[in-house]
């Protein structure tokens, strides 16, 4: 059964990438537009950690082969790479949590 966990004392500052351990997950909050995401920090395509790439719109970019993923869905830019793995996450009195 998923449950809520707290992972920061706040919210990431506008447009950064701050990477969280749980559960034994390598994990990424980021804060974008205005909204939290949360999602794994790997590349589906080179198990290569998303925080190393940049912020595009509404996408991580990875920084080995730039192929991007959409932080609310996880889908990838390209149809033969895997989707990112992403979490429910939430901000209750400035306290970051997400749901595993």
């Amino acid at each position: 059964m998923p449950s809520w966990i707290k992972v920061l004392d706040q919210a990431p500052k506008e447009g950064t990438m701050v990477e969280i351990t749980v559960a034994g997950k390598d994990l990424f909050v980021t804060l974008n537009n205005g909204h939290l995401y949360c999602a794994e920090n790997r590349c589906p395509h080179e198990d290569i950690k998303l925080t190393l790439g940049c912020l595009k719109g509404d996408r991580v970019k990875c920084s080995l082969h730039g192929y991007s993923f959409d932080l609310e869905t996880g889908d990838s830019s390209e149809v033969d790479v895997e989707n990112m793995q992403t979490y429910p996450v939430k901000q209750e009195n400035k306290q970051i949590y997400i749901e595993i």
